[in-house]
């Protein structure tokens, strides 16, 4: 029993081998692949994880790029599986089995065809073999495993042409190794002989970039003879004829015959050179120390797999059905070699060497074309490319393989070994097809009748299948009574424990997520829940028995004591998978902890980090643009609208902020109308005029009403060229002047509630300067406010009069004494952000009341003047920035201002002393 594994726990693993993670403690990285961190070092540790493998494997810029695209490309394929697999009684050797077989195995080959095709990557290797994999050869008798190891041994040793005892004696040389240890030439034999896999220190400390190596073995032409009889000269010295050659370059066997005969071509002759040349050139120690690290890598990734999946089968064992690893070696070569195969194929297409992106789904096309059915059709899925999306159907396949009663450990074959297997996979592959299918079929056409009511009863007493009949339960009928008869037939059909709490689950989702209980509800879920906990299958539904059961304390008004149930099913996700639930849960727990009560971004952010990582919650737009304050004030919305319901035994409870809201707005609105005095409204309301509602933005009632004020103003000001909305804009915009102007007098009655902020740390005087209100701004510094505090990213009122471009508001400010050398948290001033929006005014204002803000740098170590001066010399950073301000919806002046703005400011720093660095 586990759980499927998460990308992160991959790039560990990936990270072990190469010898790239030290820097990190265990303890963070079992943090880092259960994703239990916090989401900024989250995405801090990936970062340092990826770099170290990159480190590693000394891989240049341009490699590094073209890795993470492939890497980001595969961990959204991964998201889409993991978040919908249910891995149930599965054991981790049939989980990872499966997931290498159908996931990581195929994208990894798929990755090194796009790669080696980009940049050659093997450039110098044997090119008839996959050196970096262990190699069933069957040239030797009895057939022999070589490990990557030994083959890139295997090829060192070869051109470099010397005994094994005098390399290692050139070597110690090299590296001023004077003691008589032997150390050099027993790692020589280990490493060759595959019976060690060395530290990855060891194989830098023994090719390190200094060290000098002689090469006898290389091909190294003359210029004064022919270069074709001098290639047939080295090969005859190698000991080499057609049938060893092909396997060492890129030829076939009968084309080689015909070359080493001598008669052949001048083009076959060239070809063959360059390939010579290309095979046996001298490697530098880099190369040879990048090739050993990753040759160790997957030797040492062989190695741990065949421990863990078959613990009593040797490394070296040529059984492939005993040695289940080597049946992964033959998906990746299969997988590989379609796809070259396929590439190979279009490349000789001449219009679609034209468009990449024409040849690639060409590419594509033809792989998935040329795959053998119960490859393309059921292990290949998630690489194959169909007009339907392949992607979602590998968690269901997976869902049905780790669903398999008595079957929770096997390993099946996944290909072909011989005659019988290949019976076995065609037939499995078949009746998992037709069972599927008739499966499919059967729920449409009875699920169509159920819906139209046509005899449930005695339609339902023909099927004898407890699998249709579950799944058929999933449907929505207009008639409850339909649904009614579905379960009641389930649970005649039920043989096992297993079938009782399925029934059970289903049953109590169906109840729970009516949209009004009756009477009876209460009384049926908690029989529901009874029956569910003292099944002896329990413990492998935890998490939904635990969701269910909190659920069921939410109809009761236990909301403190559904939080913590659904706390304890989000742990339980961490054993076993259940798809998205675990996002879900999440989502769930975190509406009940704000349901009334402000957001605490840190109490909160574990709720919201698995909601982000597992499921459970669809953006507005990308991810990227997702926060915890947005998810917030939606799940807020979310609780007393969708997940809120009570038992009908029960007072209904209600959203407290939007109860003393709407009782406050009910008083207030007619005084705003009538323009009457408000004093009356204010003694009533008292307990609020120092007090944050209980939401999660947590504002207070005088900035909720400023930000539904301005929201109104903004969205008139979008349609006021509108004729058909001109009468409505007009009121509007009356309706919400006048607010402001009444709220200013609550302001100067209230002056306790001037400094509240909200959950973004905003007060009420920055969102007044940031939209523009000088007279509410100035009512607010009248009653006490505090122009200094700041908002969660440190900037102050005066950063956000700069950047809504209103010099009033920030003469006000200096006026009031603003605090001009509190920074942002990148370091920036508000002269910097003056500049940064273009504005000449602010910032000849800000320059000429505090000139040593001229000489203030940001964490960037850029001043004020050098950001000017920048973005008045550098058209590309301009656009940079005009994109970036545009995305804020903010106001974007031209390239020449900038070009303005720095010519002023450097005209007077000069006048005032001050020079730029």
């Amino acid at each position: 029993m586990a759980a499927f594994p998460t990308f992160e726990s991959v790039l560990i693993k990936i990270s072990n081998a190469v010898g790239a993670s030290k820097k990190l403690t265990s303890k963070s990285k079992t943090k880092f692949k259960n994703a239990e961190m916090k989401i900024d070092n989250m995405f801090d540790t990936w970062k340092k994880v990826l770099d170290s493998i990159f480190d590693a494997l000394e891989l240049d810029k341009a490699e590094r790029d073209d890795l993470v695209t492939n890497i980001e490309h595969d961990y959204y394929i991964h998201k889409a599986i993991e978040t919908n697999v249910f891995t149930f009684k599965a054991s981790a050797q049939k989980i990872i089995w499966q997931y290498l077989a159908r996931v990581l195995i195929p994208a990894l080959a798929r990755h090194t065809v796009f790669w080696q095709i980009e940049s050659k990557i093997d450039e110098g290797m044997p090119g008839g073999r996959f050196w970096y994999l262990p190699f069933l050869n069957p040239e030797k008798k009895p057939e022999q495993i070589e490990l990557p190891l030994q083959q890139v041994l295997n090829w060192l040793l070869d051109l470099i042409e010397e005994p094994k005892s005098n390399i290692a004696n050139n070597l110690e040389s090299e590296l001023r190794i004077y003691e008589e240890s032997g150390t050099i030439l027993k790692n020589l034999y280990n490493w060759q002989s595959g019976k060690v896999t060395p530290e990855i220190s060891s194989i830098k400390t023994t090719f390190p970039d200094d060290v000098l190596i002689k090469f006898k073995g290389c091909f190294q032409p003359s210029e004064n003879s022919c270069a074709f009889e001098q290639s047939l000269i080295f090969i005859n010295n190698k000991g080499h004829n057609a049938h060893t050659l092909q396997h060492e370059i890129n030829i076939s066997y009968q084309d080689l015959v015909t070359i080493l005969s001598g008669n052949c071509s001048q083009e076959q002759k060239v070809e063959f050179v360059n390939k010579i040349d290309e095979r046996y050139q001298q490697p530098s120690t880099k190369t040879i120390r990048q090739r050993l690290i990753v040759a160790r890598a997957i030797q040492d990734g062989y190695e741990q797999l065949v421990k863990f999946l078959t613990p009593n089968t040797e490394k070296f064992c040529t059984d492939l059905k005993q040695n289940k690893v080597m049946q992964l070696v033959r998906i990746y070569e299969a997988t590989y070699n379609h796809t070259i195969q396929a590439h190979l194929a279009c490349s000789k297409i001449s219009e679609l060497t034209r468009d990449r992106k024409l040849r690639e789904q060409h590419e594509n096309k033809l792989f998935t074309e040329s795959l053998p059915p119960f490859l393309r059709f059921d292990l290949l899925l998630c690489v194959a490319t169909e007009k339907f999306n392949t992607v979602d159907m590998v968690a269901p396949r997976l869902t049905d393989i780790f669903s398999e009663a008595e079957r929770e450990t096997f390993l099946d074959d996944i290909l072909p070994i011989n005659k019988e297997s290949m019976e076995q996979i065609s037939k499995n592959f078949i009746n998992y097809i037709q069972y599927t299918q008739t499966l499919n079929e059967n729920i449409e056409s009875y699920g169509t009748k159920l819906k139209q009511n046509k005899a449930p009863f005695k339609l339902l007493k023909c099927i004898n299948d407890f699998k249709l009949v579950y799944e058929l339960a999933k449907g929505d009928y207009p008639n409850p009574k339909v649904t009614q008869l579905v379960f009641a037939r389930l649970k005649e059909l039920e043989k096992s424990n297993d079938d009782k709490i399925k029934s059970a689950i289903l049953e109590l989702n169906w109840l729970l997520n009516q949209d009004k209980f009756d009477r009876k509800t209460e009384t049926q879920v908690e029989e529901l829940l009874k029956l569910a906990w003292s099944n002896p299958e329990h413990q492998y539904w935890l998490p939904l028995i635990l969701k269910l059961n909190a659920y069921h304390c939410i109809g009761q008004n236990k909301l403190k004591e559904a939080e913590k149930l659904l706390k304890k099913a989000i742990d339980e996700c961490k054993f076993r998978s259940f798809g998205a639930l675990r996002g879900k849960l999440a989502r769930d727990a975190f509406s009940l902890a704000i349901s009334n009560q402000k957001l605490i971004p840190t109490n909160h952010e574990t709720y919201f980090r698995d909601i982000m990582f597992f499921g459970g919650w669809e953006p507005d737009g990308d991810f990227s643009s997702t926060n915890i304050f947005d998810v917030s004030r939606q799940l807020h919305e979310y609780f007393w609208t969708s997940l809120y319901k009570e038992y009908p035994a029960y007072e209904p409870l209600y959203s407290v902020s939007k109860k003393d809201f709407g009782a406050f707005i009910k008083d207030f609105m007619p005084y705003i109308k009538n323009n009457e005095p408000i004093r009356h409204v204010l003694d009533k309301h008292n307990n609020l005029k120092n007090k944050q509602l209980k939401s999660p933005q947590s504002d207070s009632i005088i900035l909720l009403l400023l930000k539904i004020s301005y929201d109104m103003l903004a969205k008139s000001s979008v349609l006021s060229d509108s004729p058909y909305y001109s009468e409505s804009i007009k009121e509007i915009k009356y309706i919400s002047h006048n607010q402001l102007s009444r709220l200013r007098e609550v302001i100067l009655e209230w002056p306790k509630i001037v400094d509240l902020s909200d959950f973004k740390q905003q007060t009420p005087l920055m969102l007044a300067v940031h939209n523009k209100d000088y007279d509410t701004a100035e009512a607010l510094l009248k009653s006490g406010a505090n122009p200094n505090l700041q908002d969660i990213k440190g900037r102050t009122a005066l950063h956000s009069a700069c950047a809504s471009r209103t010099l009033e508001c920030v003469e006000l400010l200096i006026k009031y004494k603003i605090d001009e050398c509190i920074t942002s948290f990148e370091g920036a001033t508000a002269l910097h952000t003056a500049v940064r929006m273009g504005e000449i005014k602010i910032a000849e204002l800000l320059m000429n009341n505090f000139p040593h803000l001229l000489d203030e740098k940001e964490f960037n170590y850029r001043t004020p003047l050098m950001l000017a001066e920048e973005l008045a010399n550098n058209v590309d950073y301009y656009n940079f920035l005009s994109k970036q301000l545009q995305d804020e919806q903010r106001q974007v002046v031209s390239h020449d201002n900038y070009k303005k703005l720095f010519t002023h400011l450097l005209s007077d720093s000069q006048v005032n002393g001050h020079e730029l660095s």
